[in-house]
């Protein structure tokens, strides 16, 4: 992952930052604005016209969706004890 945080990163660092529930890990979603940006990156993907920037960007989308999926799986894992 890049040095910079995505709009996905920077919406999951808000909701760690203040402390959470397992039942809000589980909940999370991405904002609007940033399912809107994830659009436009994976349209641009499909294209062939994304930039070098926004292809580092949508590969740190990938990572942290990754990340929370596991985040997720733990959580009901953990539940399920």
């Amino acid at each position: 992952m890049s040095t910079h945080t995505t709009a996905i990163g920077d919406d999951l660092l808000d909701l760690l930052a203040g402390g959470l529930t397992r039942n809000e890990l589980l909940a999370f979603r991405p904002s609007a604005s940033t399912q809107a940006r994830l659009e436009r990156l994976l349209s641009k993907n499909r294209q062939g016209r994304l930039s070098e920037a926004e292809a580092h960007e949508l590969d740190d989308f990938e990572t942290i969706e990754h990340i929370v999926r596991l985040l997720k799986a733990r959580v009901r894992r953990k539940r399920g004890r």
